[in-house]
């Protein structure tokens, strides 16, 4: 049975049980309007924008337009969108890449390959997925001066099965479409005969183990691997109804870049993306924007997170959050120390490969991408 048809039966399953909750609006942050998110950016410093990733429109198996989820993007407050439909690059040749509003809405690819599904970002030319192995794939979408992204690594139903392939940018940490198809449908079923929505969608989220730990894993063997959170947002339509809405999916999980300017391109979400100068997060309760995790020296800014650089006598770690969270600081993909605080410093005394994971009440929030403290002088494979 088709993927898509297999996602539709098992919606209409579950519609006479939690189709109230699936459809209700839950309770949503306030956002700034695209005026007030242009901030007056200090010296040296990097502007923080909010976007989705990996969405899929009606040029594959999605149900929307790239309209209606520009106008969804724009009332939300969004800066950018990632639109990667299945094997096309169709709406980039049909000139549907560039600003809808003040979104900015960038056209690359989900491939099949092989094995498993690989995001390809900023590239021009399709590849014939038949005829190529994974690594061929990979390869050529470097090739086009693209960057890419392993996709669901542990779906059920399409896990990346080829680990032994080199030279992508990084990996889905995160993709909540997948979250929610894995869950136990029963479980899912009772709980939306009575819950709120927002609580609802907060049952199907949970903390990402699997690919954290394989992230971590990956980052000891190859050096710097970004890590992205992905939306995978398709949405159902089933006679009038929406299902899995984008509005809510935009919500759940979201990819702010840290670019060094206050006009947002192309070019700046892609270096971000590609130097792990972004961090991942679920925003349907908070908004995370004003997060920052930083390596100090005193009051001098030595790096942010994707950066790497030598230890130093007198380094700290810096977190600041929007609003108070229950940090957690992972080194070398073990959990270190910990605190309840909305700013938090934290001595460095060893070198390692540090990130960050917020969560508020006990829910996932916001995930860092590392900071790599090397010893005394970086290994080859972690320079730029």
């Amino acid at each position: 049975m088709r993927p898509s048809v297999r996602r539709i039966l098992w919606l209409v399953l579950l519609a006479p049980v939690t189709g109230c909750a699936i459809l209700a609006n839950p309770s949503k942050p306030t956002y700034r309007s695209p005026a007030d998110r242009r901030e007056t950016l200090p010296a040296g410093g990097y502007q923080d924008f909010t976007g989705v990733l990996h969405i899929h429109t009606r040029y594959s198996d999605g149900a929307g337009t790239f309209e209606e989820i520009a106008r969804i993007a724009n009332a939300q407050g969004l800066d950018y969108l990632v639109v990667t439909d299945h094997n096309t690059l169709q709406p980039l040749r049909d000139g549907k890449q560039g600003w809808h509003g003040a979104t900015l809405v960038l056209v690359g690819m989900e491939i099949s390959t092989p094995g498993g599904h690989y995001l390809a970002l900023n590239v021009t030319e399709e590849l014939n997925r038949h005829k190529h192995t994974t690594q061929e794939i990979i390869d050529e979408v470097n090739r086009q001066g693209g960057l890419g992204f392993i996709a669901h690594p542990y779906f059920q139903k399409r896990r990346w099965t080829d680990w032994s392939v080199t030279g992508y940018t990084g990996v889905e940490a995160y993709n909540v479409a997948h979250d929610a198809i894995d869950e136990n449908k029963m479980r899912i079923a009772l709980w939306g005969l009575a819950a709120p929505a927002t609580p609802f969608y907060f049952s199907m989220i949970d903390r990402p183990y699997d690919p954290l730990r394989t992230w971590d894993e990956l980052i000891k063997r190859h050096g710097r691997v970004a890590g992205i959170g992905s939306s995978d947002a398709h949405e159902v339509r089933l006679f009038g109804v929406k299902f899995a809405p984008y509005e809510i999916m935009f919500q759940l999980s979201r990819t702010h870049v840290l670019v060094p300017s206050t006009t947002l391109t192309a070019e700046g979400v892609y270096d971000a993306l590609q130097q792990g100068h972004a961090y991942f997060t679920m925003e349907l309760e908070a908004e995370a924007k004003g997060f920052s995790f930083t390596a100090e020296r005193g009051r001098e800014r030595l790096g942010i997170m994707g950066d790497s650089m030598p230890l130093e006598p007198g380094m700290h770690l810096t977190v600041r959050l929007p609003q108070a969270g229950q940090i957690a600081l992972f080194k070398d993909g073990r959990q270190a120390a910990a605190a309840t605080t909305q700013e938090w410093d934290v001595p460095v005394t060893d070198s390692g490969v540090y990130r960050v994971e917020v969560t508020r009440h006990g829910r996932p929030w916001i995930f860092s991408n590392p900071i790599y403290v090397m010893p005394d002088q970086e290994p080859a494979d972690l320079k730029r």
